[in-house]
C-alpha cells in the first residue's frame, strides 16, 4: 500500500475526503487511516475505523464491498491534538481496491480534496476527546490537494470491524416554540487550559452557541434505551435552515443539564433549502435528542450505531428483574468494546486499565473469546510515551498524556489483568512480549519502598475509586489500597515468569499491612510521617479499603470477614458506621460482588446487584460509572456484572472452544426463574 497525505499534515482539526469513481468490477477495500476515518460506498455509510494502536503502528481495515459499487467515499480526520481516544500522530491515508486477489486501484487513484464546510477553528468536543462538530453546508466550496508520500506505519494484525451499523431511528417526544435547556451554564475547567482546551484562542461556547438557541424552536426525541453510534438526521428544508442537535444520556430529576458531563454535547449544522441527510464524523453516547432550529423544516433522526455485533451470544430470559440488569450490562459492552475496550462511549472512548480487567471478563462471556482485549494488552506494550516517567506505564491508551499524568495504581492492574487473559486464552506470546514492560514497571517502583517494604509517596495520580478514599488526605504518605494491590501484582508476577522474590515479597508486604493499617476491626487506608515516625491515620477509614484487602487475599481474622459480609455493601443504610466512607460503582462495590463469589455468597451478590443495579437499568439500558448520575451513565467494566449474575445464578465459569463451562459441584442457593441461551455452544441451562 501506498501512504500519502495532502495539504498541511500538522494543521489542527482537518478532515480530507479521498474519493474514488470505480470503473471496474471490485469486490474489497483495504484502507489504513489515521487519526479516524469512516466510509461511504455510492453515499451509504458502511465502516467506521480504524482499529487504534500506537503511533507507529496501524491494523488496516478490510472491507467486502457492495456489489457493483460505483463511488468510494473515505473521510479522513486528523486532530493533531493530544486527547484520550488516540495517540498523537501525524496523520496518513493508504487504500487498495481489489478484485479477487487483483489490485484495481491504489491510494494515488483517490481524489483528494479539503471541505470548507466542516469548520476548523471550533471548540473540543471534551477534554478527552476531538473537537466539536459544526458544519456550513451551504458553503460546498471544495479544494483539490496534490498527494505527496508520507512514511508507512508498522502494519499489526486487527479483528477486523465489529460493528453492524444498524440505523435506530428516535421516537418523537414534544415539539416546543422554545425550550431553553434546564439549569445554569456548566462552565468547564479545561476550557482555557492551553493543553487541554483551545488551541484556536478562547472561544465563548455560551455565546457563540448555546445563546442563540434561547429564542429557536425545539423537537425533542429519545430512544428506548441508550445507544451510541453516529448522529444521522434526514430534513426536508424549506428555506435555509440552521440545527443545533444536543443530546444526553439521562435527564436527572427530568431536567436536562447541558455540559453535564463537562462535554459540548452537540453538532451545529448549518443546511440549505431542500431535502439533505447529514451524519456526524465521531460517534457520541446518547438516549435523548433534542433539535432547536431556525427555519421551516421537517426532520427524521437516526443512530448509526457503533456497537460490537459479536455480542449477542448470550440471552437471558425469565426473572424481569435478573433479565433487565443482565441486558443493560451487555448493552454496556456492546457499546464499549467495537475496537478496544473504552471506559465509556461518550465522553472519552479511552481505553483505561483496571476497567480493561473487568471488561476483558464480560468479553469471555459475551464474545466466548478475547479477541478485543488481546489487542488492548497488546497497545500497551507497544506504547511509546516519553510524556511519562521510563518503565511507568499509561494510564489509558492509545493516548497523549500531555500534562504528563498517570496513575501508578493502573499500572498494577495491567500485570493482573495479563495473568488473567492468559489463564483465559493460553496466550504465552503474548505474556512474553509484556516481559520487559513488567519487569521495568517493578523497577520504577523500588524507588518509592520505604523501610518496611512498601510504597510511600506514590507520585501522579494515585487512584483507588471515586469515592472519600480518594481524598489527598487518604491518599498521601503510605497508602495501603495502593501497597495491596503492589502485593497482589507482585504475586502476580511470579505466577506470569517464576519469581520467587516477587513472591516472597509480596508475602512481607502483606504482613506489613496487616500490622500497620489493621487495627483489629478495619484497615486504615493510609499512615503519614509524624516526627519521622510512620502513624496509621486511624480517622481515614472507607469501606473501599477493606474490599481492596479482601480482594487482594489480605484476610486478618474471620470476624473481619463475617463484618464485612453482613454489615457492609451497597444497601447499608446512612446511618451504620457512619465513619466509614461508603464504597462507590467504580470500583469499591465491585471488589465486594468478587470477594462475596469467591466465598460462595451467591445469594448475596444477586440481591445486592438486582437492587443496586435496578435504577440504572430501568433508566437508561446501561450500566454507570458512579452510582448516581453524575458522571457516564455507561461505562465498560461495568459488563462484567452479567457474568457475576451467571455465575451465582447456573455457576458459570467461563467459556472454552466455543462452549460455556460451568461449575460441576455448584448448588444454587435459589431459583431465579431465568434461563439463559448461549448461541456459540448451542446449549441451554436454566435455573
Amino acid at each position: 500500500m501506498n501512504y500519502i497525505w495532502c495539504g498541511e499534515r500538522s494543521q489542527k482539526n482537518t478532515t480530507l475526503k479521498f474519493t474514488l469513481n470505480i470503473k471496474t468490477a471490485c469486490d474489497t477495500l483495504v484502507v489504513c487511516a489515521a487519526d479516524f476515518f469512516r466510509v461511504f460506498a455510492d453515499g451509504e455509510f458502511i465502516s467506521y475505523g480504524p482499529e487504534r494502536t500506537a503511533a507507529g503502528y496501524a491494523r488496516k481495515r478490510e472491507i467486502t464491498l457492495p456489489k457493483g459499487v460505483k463511488k468510494i467515499e473515505i473521510y479522513v480526520t486528523a486532530y493533531n491534538f493530544s486527547c484520550f481516544g488516540c495517540d498523537l500522530q501525524q496523520p496518513y491515508f493508504a487504500a487498495e481496491v481489489l478484485q479477487g486477489n487483483k489490485v484495481v486501484a491504489e491510494s494515488a487513484d483517490f481524489k483528494c480534496v479539503e471541505q470548507s464546510c466542516r469548520k476548523r477553528e471550533v471548540p473540543k468536543y471534551s477534554t478527552q476527546r476531538g473537537f466539536t462538530e459544526v458544519y456550513d453546508l451551504t458553503d460546498a466550496r471544495e479544494t483539490e490537494l496534490v498527494p505527496y508520500a508520507v512514511d508507512a506505519p508498522k502494519i499489526l494484525d486487527g479483528n477486523g470491524d465489529t460493528a453492524t451499523y444498524e440505523v435506530k431511528y428516535f421516537e418523537f417526544v414534544e415539539k416546543y416554540n422554545k425550550k431553553p435547556l434546564d439549569g445554569e451554564f456548566k462552565q468547564l475547567w479545561w476550557e482555557k487550559n492551553e493543553k487541554r482546551g483551545f488551541p484556536f484562542g478562547i472561544i465563548d461556547v455560551k455565546k457563540d452557541y448555546f445563546d442563540k438557541t434561547e429564542n429557536y424552536p425545539c423537537i425533542e426525541y429519545e430512544l428506548s434505551s441508550e445507544k451510541t453510534g453516529f448522529l444521522q438526521i434526514e430534513l426536508n428544508a424549506e428555506e435555509e435552515t440552521e440545527i443545533f442537535a444536543t443530546f444526553e444520556e439521562i435527564k436527572p430529576d427530568g431536567k436536562w443539564l447541558f455540559r453535564r458531563t463537562a462535554c459540548n454535547d452537540f453538532v451545529n449544522w448549518k443546511l440549505p433549502k431542500g431535502k439533505t441527510k447529514v451524519i456526524s464524523a465521531e460517534p457520541y453516547a446518547m438516549k435523548y435528542l433534542r433539535i432547536y432550529y431556525a427555519g421551516k423544516a421537517e426532520f427524521n433522526p437516526s443512530l448509526v450505531l457503533l456497537e460490537n455485533g459479536n455480542a449477542d451470544c448470550v440471552q437471558a430470559t425469565g426473572n424481569e428483574s435478573f433479565v433487565k440488569v443482565f441486558e443493560a450490562a451487555k448493552n454496556s459492552f456492546k457499546q464499549n468494546a467495537v475496537d478496544v475496550f473504552t471506559d465509556c462511549p461518550g465522553r472519552e472512548r479511552a481505553g483505561w486499565l483496571c476497567d480493561s480487567y473487568f471488561t476483558g471478563i464480560a468479553e469471555r462471556l459475551f464474545t466466548g473469546k478475547n479477541d478485543i482485549e488481546k489487542r488492548f494488552l497488546e497497545n500497551f506494550i507497544l506504547a511509546n510515551t516519553p510524556e511519562i516517567p521510563k518503565g511507568m506505564l499509561p494510564m489509558c491508551f492509545p493516548s497523549e498524556h500531555n500534562l504528563n499524568s498517570y496513575i501508578p495504581n493502573w499500572a498494577m492492574w495491567f500485570v493482573v489483568e495479563l495473568y488473567e487473559y492468559f489463564v483465559r486464552t493460553g496466550d504465552k506470546e503474548l505474556i512474553d512480549k509484556a516481559k520487559d514492560k513488567v519487569f521495568n514497571l517493578l523497577s520504577f517502583f523500588e524507588k518509592y519502598l520505604n523501610e518496611y517494604g512498601l510504597l510511600e509517596n506514590l507520585e501522579s495520580w494515585v487512584f483507588i475509586e471515586w469515592s472519600i478514599c480518594n481524598d489527598k488526605e487518604y491518599v498521601k504518605g503510605v497508602n495501603y489500597p495502593s501497597n495491596m494491590m503492589y502485593a497482589h501484582m507482585l504475586e502476580t508476577v511470579d505466577k506470569l515468569y517464576g519469581c520467587v522474590e516477587c513472591k516472597a515479597k509480596a508475602q512481607k508486604i502483606r504482613k506489613q499491612i496487616i500490622k500497620l493499617s489493621y487495627d483489629g476491626k478495619f484497615f486504615a487506608d493510609n499512615s503519614v510521617r509524624v516526627d519521622g515516625e510512620l502513624r496509621r491515620c486511624d480517622e481515614h477509614l472507607s469501606e473501599t479499603c477493606q474490599y481492596y484487602a479482601l480482594f487482594t487475599g489480605i484476610l486478618p481474622d474471620k470476624e473481619f470477614a463475617d463484618r464485612m459480609r453482613d454489615e457492609f455493601g451497597p444497601l447499608r443504610k446512612d446511618g451504620d458506621y457512619p465513619d466509614i466512607g461508603r464504597s462507590n460503582m467504580f470500583i469499591g462495590n465491585y471488589l465486594r460482588f468478587f470477594w462475596l463469589c469467591e466465598i460462595g455468597e451467591y445469594d448475596r451478590v444477586i440481591n445486592e446487584s438486582l437492587k443496586y443495579f435496578a435504577a440504572m437499568a430501568e433508566k437508561t439500558g446501561t450500566l454507570w460509572e458512579h452510582d448516581r448520575p453524575s458522571a457516564s451513565c455507561n461505562h465498560g467494566f461495568t459488563s462484567v456484572a452479567a457474568v457475576l449474575l451467571l455465575k451465582c445464578a447456573l455457576g458459570y465459569k467461563t467459556v472454552q472452544n466455543g462452549k460455556p463451562v460451568f461449575d460441576k459441584d455448584f448448588k444454587p442457593q435459589k431459583d431465579y426463574g431465568i434461563t439463559v441461551s448461549f448461541d456459540y455452544g448451542k446449549e441451554c441451562r436454566g435455573a
